[in-house]
């Protein structure tokens, strides 16, 4: 009897020490940063609730590794400093993947995109390329990759540059007639279009593609986790998946 016990009590422990096993490997908390003002990678809604491909792809992508993603908003210019800051374990707010940004943090591609030139329907000022800017009103997000380019293309050919805190607020001025053009991606059109049919169409498309990426501190152990995890969402299809309900084309994720 006193041995039935005994055994019984070792296999209690047992069976809670493989649980706790389990749960160290399988619980736990994926905290991204991010900037939900880039429809529709990411935004936030009247109730303040972050949604979006960047989103939706960051919670399966967690799920990988058995964690649940949650989302901490931060401000574009921050997301950076704040993953350095260990404020959150990565970044994924549909941010380039850049030189610069490398030699801060580490990164793993997911998706690429074009950069376009947004323009009312019709193009009245025909804009066709970069040179049509010239002596127009622009406007941008600011903090953005693509910001900077507008600055130095203004340096040579000349125009009104309008920044802007979010990718919505710059197309808003084409909506407007505040502005004439908006650099921003292709992406970004396929929403606004749809939010606004009939009255945006893109003038320019960039020949050069753009590489969103998720950022990592450099020497984590997550970013193989992360590696891992792009590599599978893209192999079963998960991507292309979210691709489709998000109208992003298909072929940005392959």
């Amino acid at each position: 009897m006193r041995k039935s016990i005994v055994l019984l009590a070792l296999a209690v422990v047992a069976c809670t020490v493989a649980a706790s096993a389990g749960a160290s490997r399988h619980a736990g908390t994926f905290k991204y940063c991010t900037d939900p003002t880039f429809p529709p990678m990411e935004l936030a809604g009247a109730n303040g609730k972050i949604a979006g491909f960047d989103v939706d792809m960051a919670r399966e992508l967690a799920l990988t590794w058995g964690a649940n993603a949650i989302a901490l908003k931060t401000g574009f210019d921050g997301l950076i400093p704040a993953l350095n800051a260990k404020r959150c374990d990565a970044v994924i707010s549909g941010i380039f993947i850049t030189p610069d940004r490398l030699k801060q943090a580490k990164a793993v591609a997911y998706m690429h995109s074009h950069r376009v030139l947004i323009v009312q329907a019709g193009n009245p000022k025909h804009i066709t390329s970069p040179a049509s800017l010239k002596g127009l009103n622009v406007a941008v997000q600011g903090g953005t990759k693509y910001e900077e380019y507008l600055k130095n293309l203004k340096a040579k050919i000349g125009f009104s540059l309008q920044s802007y805190p979010g990718d919505t607020d710059a197309v808003a001025q084409v909506l407007l007639g505040r502005a004439d053009a908006v650099l921003t991606q292709d992406t970004s059109f396929v929403f606004q279009s749809g939010k606004h049919p009939g009255k945006l169409a893109i003038g320019y498309t960039f020949a050069q593609s753009d590489a969103f990426g998720v950022y990592y501190r450099p020497g984590d152990a997550l970013g193989k986790q992360i590696a891992d995890g792009i590599r599978q969402l893209r192999s079963t299809g998960k991507l292309t998946k979210l691709a489709v309900r998000y109208k992003i084309p298909v072929g940005d994720v392959k």
